[in-house]
């Protein structure tokens, strides 16, 4: 039997399901089907073939007369024949009625909700836990209101396209029935249209036999006006993709569907809705390009053909709740963004069902989802040997240098012919795809990636098996050649060191320190590094290697390159506290101590920042004597000052000896990053005086004292919050002018390569800037301001930095007279944010004066 009849097979399986007592099939219940059968009948169909028949599995060839006749058996027939000779007698006499709008509404009605059925099974999230998406609404409105006969949702494998159409069609079941609207929606899957094609059938003759119609019908139903009135049928099929059919099977399904897009253009009443991803439409527009008016997109400049956003941040949120109801912060913003991508959200709940979101998510966790994905899909199964050796040649056809991450397809048909199967298998699974770019004067195939994160992960492996798997010098001088500018560096650099830590070349993490890097990455670098150690230190199963390398101290050199004031952050506070897990000599203790202390000041978490005195008391005095400035008294101060309001002066006093030494009087005048903070800690200490010129004193006993000598070369980062602090008490002095001359100065820089500073840095500036603005009258600039480090503040938790600009717009006359708003809500900000720390209103207003 080479051909049977769609329509009768269809029927077949709805009855079989009714006879089993099964009002909607899960693939979990083919195993009992399959028993339930083999009992009443005593012949046995596998569970596998059963979800072939209801399509959980794919399924090349049409069922067997066996298990066609075994089927129909158990639903009470004498055989496949028998069924079908009832079926016939039942279509003959149902000719005697007319077949109406309302009876192909409900055949096309029973077709989608099948098709949707095994679309929601195949969710990677549990469907029922899945989020509405406002922007499927918006679409749909702009489209069904507009005088276009089609349309297209199109993105990437893993955008959420299925789930986001399923939801679609079932508001709209919905609301038609509330309102009484009789449009037809009839939906498929690409597996029923090339189960269509492999059965010999056009695709349109197909379709209306599914609704009921016979080859002695014609359509005159669909064209009858009085009996369809303002209605509209809605033909949709998901996932129209090259990569789901063989060879010219794509080519055949799609003339055919161009053909029915033709006969029913000129007809308001038709819509045709395909799903595809973005380089099926790119290579195949041309052929749907068909008179005016055809296709509705809804592309805007610039984004690459894609019509179906990622997660916002809100919907990512409200996801959150659904699957787990409850759930109180769990992702910073920084890593949110990570985890927009549909896909990669799903694949982290897959490996975190039973322990979703118990331990918060950081930039790790997204690396580990990549991984898990590359693992299932590139690294087991078929032709996996042959998938890395072509990802290889593809690797190496990159121009990664001037950042052409575009490959011609002729220049690498020759890899391409030698893994055929592996290449489909890339292209099935979205780890590749082709865009067809070529114009009436040239052919032009380019090969991509499908993301940025598999082409990284790709490259970075790709590095590491050309020198041996190694992170050693030689691979950080081929990343600093070919990433001299590019932002991928960071990303691939996270690759190795992953690969790096999991094979156990812990001492090679030292290198890092050679790879070119701004602050921005730098601070990313660190951020994730600690990570991954506390990932690994944590586990189980951690290695040997791993276990020896906690029990050694960092060197002196790589310990210096994770300090600077720069870094402070919530993340850069887990880091210290991985540092912590080491053998460490008492001076490094201290100076993570210090460290933890000073972020917990900027964050007025005065509990935090007792705790970490607390340890620091705990050493040797004379463990303190090696520093140039005393971290424990400086800290001291800045606790008693902020918790009490007293001013403790043994700091101020040993600063203000500090500031009248010879360079050769100072104990570890050295120029380390480590010392650099202590400086910046005695200068921030100093302000507690309420004396602008003993800051400024210090400022120029470092400028004509430390690193000195190599001023050209020493921290830029450490200059900017020298001259910020510089400006700073040239405020309180009322010396606007300079501060004025300090801002422009450093916004020259700031402005080139605002994007590499660190959210820190961003922070002084933006107050800075508020310095220049508070008495000139700007006062929309001035909100515009508040606004940025408002956002810092809440993203990084520099309450400290908020509340210190907040306290000066307070002392502000002008302000208060020009912007009363303005004034009434920071004067709002400032009392809570006061009162929410624990902190005496009175404190920041009473110690900070303007002098005019």
């Amino acid at each position: 039997m080479s051909k049977i009849s769609l329509p009768k097979y269809e029927e077949l399986k709805k009855l079989l399901l009714v006879n089993a007592g099964i009002a909607n099939i899960l693939p979990s219940e083919c195993r009992a089907l399959s028993d339930r059968v083999y009992k009443k009948n005593g012949n046995r169909i596998s569970e596998t073939t059963f979800k072939r028949i209801y399509g959980f599995a794919y399924s090349k060839y049409n069922p067997s007369l066996f298990t066609l006749n075994v089927l129909a058996r158990f639903c009470n027939f004498k055989g496949w024949d028998d069924f079908c000779e009832k079926q016939d007698q039942k279509a003959s006499a149902a000719t005697t009625k007319e077949l109406s709008w309302r009876l192909i509404q409900q055949n096309a009605s029973k077709i989608t909700n099948f098709t949707l059925q095994a679309l929601k099974n195949k969710s990677g999230i549990p469907y029922n836990q899945t989020i509405d998406r406002e922007f499927i609404d918006h679409h749909f409105e702009e489209f069904i209101n507009s005088e276009h006969t089609g349309t297209v949702l199109t993105a990437p494998a893993g955008y959420g396209k299925t789930i986001a159409l399923c939801q679609w069609v079932e508001k709209k079941f919905e609301v038609d029935a509330l309102n009484d609207v009789n449009d037809i929606i009839l939906l498929f899957s690409s597996n029923a249209i090339m189960s269509a094609l492999m059965s010999g059938r056009d695709i349109h003759d197909w379709m209306l036999a599914l609704l009921g119609y016979h080859v002695e019908n014609d359509i005159n139903v669909l064209m009858d006006v009085k009996q369809r009135g303002k209605s509209k049928f809605y033909l949709i099929i998901d996932g129209f993709d090259e990569h789901m059919f063989k060879g010219d099977h794509f080519r055949v399904i799609m003339n055919q569907l161009v053909d029915i897009f033709s006969f029913y253009q000129s007809h308001d009443w038709f819509k045709l809705v395909l799903t595809a991803r973005t380089a099926t439409w790119i290579n195949n527009r041309h052929e749907f390009d068909i008179g005016t008016g055809g296709w509705y997109t809804g592309f805007k400049k610039d984004d690459n053909c894609i019509n179906v956003p990622l997660f916002s941040v809100q919907e990512i949120k409200l996801l959150c709740h659904q699957i787990k109801p409850g759930i109180e912060d769990f992702i910073s913003l920084n890593v949110v963004e990570n985890f927009n991508h549909p896909l990669y959200f799903q694949f982290y709940y897959q490996q975190h069902k039973d322990n979703f979101l118990q331990n918060n998510i950081d930039h790790l966790s997204f690396y580990e989802t990549i991984s898990t994905f590359i693992l299932k899909k590139v690294y087991l199964g078929q032709y996996s040997a042959e998938k890395m050796l072509l990802i290889k040649g593809l690797v190496e056809e990159l121009d990664i240098r001037n950042e052409h991450y575009q490959i011609n397809k002729l220049k690498v048909a020759n890899i391409l012919k030698k893994y055929p199967h592996a290449y489909q298998e890339l292209l099935s699974v979205g780890f590749v795809r082709e865009v067809n770019t070529s114009s009436i004067h040239q052919f032009n195939t380019d090969i991509l990636f499908g993301n940025n994160e598999f082409m990284e992960h790709s490259i970075a492996k790709t590095l590491l098996y050309d020198n041996s798997n190694l992170l050693d010098a030689d691979l950080i001088k081929t990343i600093n050649e070919l990433f001299t500018l590019s932002p991928r560096k960071v990303n691939v650099l996270k690759w190795c060191l992953i690969h790096a830590i999991k094979t156990g070349q812990l001492k090679s993490v030292e290198n890092i320190i050679d790879v070119h890097l701004n602050t921005n990455e730098k601070s990313e670098i660190i951020t994730f590094l600690g990570e991954v150690l506390e990932s690994e230190h944590s586990s189980s199963g951690r290695n040997d290697a791993l276990t020896q390398y906690f029990k050694h101290s960092f060197s002196e050199k790589l310990f210096d390159y994770f300090f600077g004031l720069e870094l402070v952050s919530s993340d850069y506070k887990k880091f210290l506290q991985v540092l912590l897990r080491f053998e460490l000599s008492n001076k490094n203790k201290i100076l993570i101590h210090s460290a933890l202390a000073i972020i917990a000041a900027m964050q007025l978490d005065l509990n935090e920042l007792e705790v970490n005195l607390a340890k620091l008391k705990a050493f040797p005095k004379a463990d303190f004597e090696t520093f140039p400035v005393n971290p424990l008294t400086c800290l001291d101060a800045i606790f008693y000052h902020l918790k009490y309001g007293i001013i403790k002066t043994e700091a101020l006093t040993d600063l203000t000896k500090l500031s009248f030494s010879s360079p050769g009087e100072i104990v570890n005048f050295k120029c380390t990053a480590t010392n650099d903070m202590l400086f910046l800690l005695g200068l921030h200490t100093l302000a507690l005086s309420n004396n602008p010129l003993k800051q400024l004193r210090f400022i120029k006993f470092l400028n004509h004292n430390y690193c000195a000598e190599m001023s050209d070369n020493h921290s830029s980062q450490y200059r900017f919050f020298i001259k910020t602090i510089e400006a700073s008490s040239y405020f309180v002095m009322g010396e606007l002018e300079k501060v004025s001359e300090i801002y422009e100065d450093i916004s020259i820089n700031y402005k080139k390569c605002h994007t590499l500073a660190t959210s820190y840095m961003r922070m002084v500036f933006h107050s800075l800037k508020i310095k220049t603005l508070v008495n000139a009258g700007k006062e929309i600039q001035i909100a515009t301001e508040i606004k940025q480090v408002n956002n810092i503040a809440a993203q990084f938790g520099y309450k400290f930095a908020k509340l210190y600009i907040l306290s000066i717009l307070l002392k502000s006359p002008m302000l208060q007279n020009s912007a009363p708003e303005l004034y009434r809500q920071i004067n709002y900000d400032f009392n809570k944010l006061t009162r929410d720390s624990g902190l005496n209103l009175k404190l920041f207003l009473e110690t900070i004066t303007i002098r005019k």
